[in-house]
This record gives structure tokens, C-alpha cells and sequence, in this order.
């Protein structure tokens, strides 16, 4: 069998068997933005890990070292920002190629610094071998939530509404400009959309709001909206509706579609690495959660709701058509 056969998540799935020895220590292992452990005490702990790979998750034809250190604390404070924890610890594997130099590898960790200072991060420790092709970084993080404060993806109940913070779509018309850089664009919009996918940032404060909020179900957008909905509804046992009028997609997005003949949606739903948080809350309590994010300064749209399985998970159109919402996000295995 091949991995194209399988997928990515399908594999996931078929390696996870019988991993867990002592589950006693287990609060929640695979399938999840973070495990969950057990601690005496009032805490949990998170543990999450994540790795970019050159060709895959960056180029360096357009993406400073800097920049790649930044984004790999990023991506890996997100899943502890979805679980609605705080990052406290981390440790730092790299795999280096030969071409680069001190120098380059020393702004790489000028980036790593700058973010793990910025999220309140310490590195302590990790890894470097020689890699013969391509440059690799993988991160694996511990945070803390308080027991019975962390945020799963199968929380969601029949009646939920659906919400999302920011706006969707910076990082894939960012990606798009940074692969054609011909196009002609307003450079305060260019600078700002390449910005948003180079050197994203994660909702760790929004994430330990919505946490305090009591929300049900929670899931960084890191492989487009559309799939997260589908990591919901699947680990839920529910269905959605979501509203294509409701998306929110900045309006620098809208702009540079248009000059790239693309659907601004579709870079809401399968584009990916925007890092804003999806959630559902009791309809009783939105109102509650809508106020407590916007004192933190942080925005948030309702764009749906939750419905039972056999409804299926469906985008609902202008005109009130529904139409199934298929997850088009990145598989890393997809033929």
C-alpha cells in the first residue's frame, strides 16, 4: 500500500494503535492539537510537536532564516493556544544542510528567539545533525492549562454556534504573492499579506480567553477552515452549517484574488496557516464569549452552527443553497 493511498490523517490513524501504556498519566493522547497529561496539582500538561521541512512548509527563495525560526514557534504555539493553554518550555531539532552558513543559521535563531520571547517561551534544549538536501526544524513544546480548562475538538453538541477569530485567507494570498512576484499590487498590501504567511502569529491570548469562556469545541486553522470544521464534526459525532456571507476574509484578500482570478473563499477554507481559532459555544453563552474576547482585544464572527451527523458538514450560499463543504485542506500524503 502506498501513503497516497492512506492520506495523512489515515495514517496517523493506523500507527496510533496500542501507543499508550500507562493511560492512567493520559488525559487525552493522539488526536488532538496537544496531548493532554496528568500532574498533581491544578494543572495539566500540554505536549505538542510540529516540524517545517524546506520545499514543503518554506523556501528560502523568498523566506529570510529569521523568518522560518519565527514561523516554527508559531505553528507550534497554535496547537497550545487551540487547547486554551499557555507555551512555558520548548526544545529545538534541526537538520541542517551543509550550504548554509553560520551566519544563516545564526538568523534562524534570531527568529526563534524573537518568538519564543514574544509568547513567553524558553528553549531548552534539542538537537542538530546534518541533513544532506534541505533544511529542517521541528519544535516540541510543553504548556500548562488548568484541569479541566483544556479545549478539545469533540466537545461539540447539536445547537453550538460555530465562531472564528480574525479573518481567513492573509496566509494563502500572502503565499501567492511571494510565488509570483510579477503581480502588481499596492506594496503596504503586499508587505502585509506577506507578512501574515511568513511570519504568522498564534492566538495564545484568545485561546486562554475562550478557555475561561467555557467554548465546547476548539481548533487552530492551520490546514484551512474547512478541514478544522471536518476535525470537529468528526471528533464531535455532529454535522455544520456554515455561511459563505459570514466568512470573514480581509479585504486585502479580496483584492489580490481579484488580480489572481482565485476565489477568495477558497483561500478562506483550504489555504491554511492562518492560525486563528475555530470554536463552538452554547448559544446561551455567545454573547458572554463575544464580549470577554473583544475587552482582550481580540475580534471573533459567528459563521455558523452546529447539527446533528446525519446533516452532514455543508457551506450554505448566498442565495440560501447549501451545497456539501469539502476539506481541500493540505494533506501531506494527498496523490
Amino acid at each position: 500500500m502506498k501513503l497516497g493511498d492512506l492520506g495523512e490523517f489515515g495514517l496517523i490513524n493506523r500507527l496510533s494503535r496500542d501507543l499508550i501504556n500507562r493511560p492512567g498519566e493520559v488525559v487525552r493522547g493522539i488526536g488532538d492539537d496537544a496531548a493532554i497529561l496528568n500532574l498533581e496539582g491544578p494543572w495539566w500538561l500540554l505536549f505538542t510537536t510540529d516540524m517545517l521541512v524546506e520545499g514543503v512548509h518554506f523556501s528560502l527563495d523568498y523566506a529570510t532564516p529569521a523568518q522560518v525560526g519565527i514561523k516554527s514557534v508559531s505553528v507550534n504555539v497554535s496547537d497550545i493556544a487551540a487547547m486554551g493553554g499557555w507555551a512555558a518550555h520548548g526544545v529545538v531539532s534541526l537538520g541542517l544542510p551543509a550550504r548554509l552558513s553560520v551566519e544563516e543559521v545564526e538568523e534562524l535563531y534570531r527568529g526563534i528567539r524573537q518568538a519564543a520571547g514574544e509568547y513567553g517561551l524558553n528553549i531548552v534544549g534539542g538537537d542538530t545533525v546534518l541533513c544532506p538536501e534541505r533544511l529542517v526544524i521541528n519544535l516540541a513544546l510543553v504548556g500548562f492549562v488548568e484541569k479541566g480548562r483544556a479545549v478539545c475538538r469533540g466537545g461539540a453538541r447539536v445547537g453550538d454556534l460555530i465562531y472564528v477569530t480574525g479573518s481567513l485567507g492573509k496566509s494563502a494570498a500572502g503565499l501567492y504573492l511571494c510565488r509570483h512576484p510579477d503581480l502588481t499590487v499596492d506594496p503596504g498590501v503586499a508587505a502585509f499579506l506577506k507578512q501574515a504567511h511568513l511570519e504568522p502569529r498564534a492566538r495564545l491570548r484568545a485561546g486562554r480567553v475562550l478557555s475561561r469562556a467555557g467554548v465546547t469545541a476548539m481548533d487552530d486553522v492551520s490546514d484551512g477552515l474547512a478541514a478544522e470544521l471536518r476535525e470537529i464534526c468528526l471528533a464531535s459525532g455532529v454535522g455544520c452549517r456554515v455561511r459563505a456571507r459570514d466568512i470573514p476574509v480581509d479585504h486585502r484578500v479580496v483584492v489580490v484574488a481579484a488580480l489572481a482570478a482565485c476565489d477568495p473563499l477558497d483561500w478562506a477554507f483550504s489555504g491554511g496557516e492562518d492560525f486563528e481559532l475555530v470554536f463552538t459555544v452554547p448559544p446561551d453563552t455567545a454573547r458572554n464569549v463575544e464580549e470577554m474576547l473583544a475587552a482582550a482585544g481580540e475580534e471573533c464572527r459567528c459563521i455558523g452552527e452546529i447539527t446533528p451527523a446525519d446533516k452532514g458538514v455543508v457551506l450554505e450560499l448566498p442565495g440560501g443553497r447549501c451545497v456539501p463543504l469539502e476539506a481541500r485542506g493540505y494533506d501531506h500524503f494527498a496523490p
